[in-house]
């Protein structure tokens, strides 16, 4: 790299708006306003790399990223005659972006093609900017290492296969291995209540729902049902942030299970990292002795079935957690007395309370498991929300109420 004396040199032939320009074109700042840039601008320093020089080669570790102002840089992995190249970058493209949030080894190296003038932010710099050691920070470091783990599992897939559409397989099969880990092992005993939650998911299904519970930090037994809103391979890193935000939040007293969703929701957008996150629907009941607390964000499915046959809806008209971090969601207590139901459903389709309704009082249920597997049956009937009509990827609980008061 040159001396200081030749960067200075560098950056004098550009102008602070065409320096601008540059960041704006890089695909992580999208949406960022005038004054985000310039925080950006403040905490990077000006490096030139000459031409057939690296700026980093594979293996090392990382604690700086590069935003290209001038010039073009070369991905590469392996060396010698063994060398890949993997992608040319030019001006207003970035690299190294995973060295912001962890040290992991750097997967490539970067080779200068030319004389290229560059922005470095080292980790230190921007965890400043993040505030420190935040609840958001430990979530976007996380989620680093989970999608430096994936590339690593890539690309032996690679090595493996030769279809043009393996690294897409790769990633598919990640994502429904992590979701599958997601999942509890046990259904929870709880005292005055017989309990059944469970997935659905068809063989070559993306894995984008699931449950999970949890013990609240007023004792309180809680079920989570989740569903992601986009369908994707990174279906399940959406599940695993939220969920675990939702057990980071319960550690603490809130006053109702809507303030903590609330808060889930706005940390859950601080933590936001384009193209991998994006929102979930979720549905969180806490059980008491004889009651239940009921929150709901986006189109999951609430409701009360009474032993006699009546129901209630708990739902309320929300957005899914993320997808406005300014909404403040409220949450419902009901009553529950022997035999009333508590029915938690990832899908929300039309007449959803007449479909649960007909089940759970057209016949004979012995258990809440039984209840489960009669709602599965009917709902993974239901029409396909894509093309061809292909199977629905469900989640559900149903919470029976044996006993009023403990």
């Amino acid at each position: 790299m040159r001396t200081p004396e030749a960067r200075v040199h560098a950056a004098a032939s550009l102008t602070q708006d065409q320096v601008r320009e540059k960041l704006r074109q890089v695909a992580l700042f999208e949406g960022f306003g005038g004054m985000d840039l310039e925080e950006i601008l403040r905490m990077s320093e000006p490096v030139l790399v000459e031409a057939d020089e690296y700026v980093f080669e594979e293996g090392d570790r990382g604690d700086h990223f590069f935003i290209i102002v001038r010039g073009e840089i070369e991905l590469r992995k392996g060396s010698g005659s063994a060398v890949k190249r993997l992608a040319l970058l030019r001006a207003g493209q970035a690299f190294g972006e995973m060295a912001l949030l962890n040290q992991t080894p750097r997967s490539a190296s970067a080779y200068a093609v030319s004389d290229t003038y560059m922005l470095s932010v080292s980790r230190d710099a921007f965890g400043e900017l993040l505030g420190g050691d935040t609840l958001a920070v430990r979530l976007l470091r996380n989620l680093s290492k989970a999608l430096w783990a994936t590339s690593v599992r890539l690309a032996a897939r690679q090595a493996q296969q030769v279809r043009s559409d393996a690294p897409h397989e790769a990633l598919a099969d990640f994502n429904r291995l992590l979701r599958t880990r997601l999942l509890p092992r046990v259904t929870p005993r709880v005292s005055g209540y017989d309990l059944a939650a469970s997935t659905l998911t068809p063989r070559q299904g993306v894995g984008s729902s699931s449950w999970d519970w949890f013990v609240m930090t007023d004792g309180r037994p809680a079920f989570l049902v989740m569903k992601a809103l986009r369908e994707d391979i990174f279906s399940a890193q959406r599940l695993a942030t939220l969920r675990t935000l939702v057990r980071t939040a319960s550690d603490d007293s809130h006053e109702s299970l809507g303030a903590l969703l609330t808060r889930v929701s706005g940390g859950l957008r601080a933590g936001w990292v384009e193209g991998l996150s994006g929102p979930v629907s979720c549905g969180l009941v806490a059980l008491s002795a004889g009651s239940a607390e009921w929150v709901g964000a986006g189109d999951v499915a609430g409701m009360v079935v009474r032993a006699g046959g009546a129901s209630r809806e708990l739902n309320r008209a929300s957005p899914a957690a993320g997808e406005r971090p300014e909404h403040v969601y409220e949450s419902v207590v009901v009553d529950l007395g022997a035999r009333d139901k508590v029915i938690c459903m990832s899908e929300n389709p039309p007449h959803m309370v007449q479909l649960v309704t007909s089940v759970l009082t057209g016949g004979y249920t012995s258990s809440s498991r039984d209840a489960l597997s009669k709602l599965f049956g009917r709902l993974s009937q239901m029409p396909g929300r894509g093309a061809g009509e292909a199977p629905v990827d469900l989640t559900g609980a149903v919470i029976t109420c044996t006993r009023p008061s403990l």
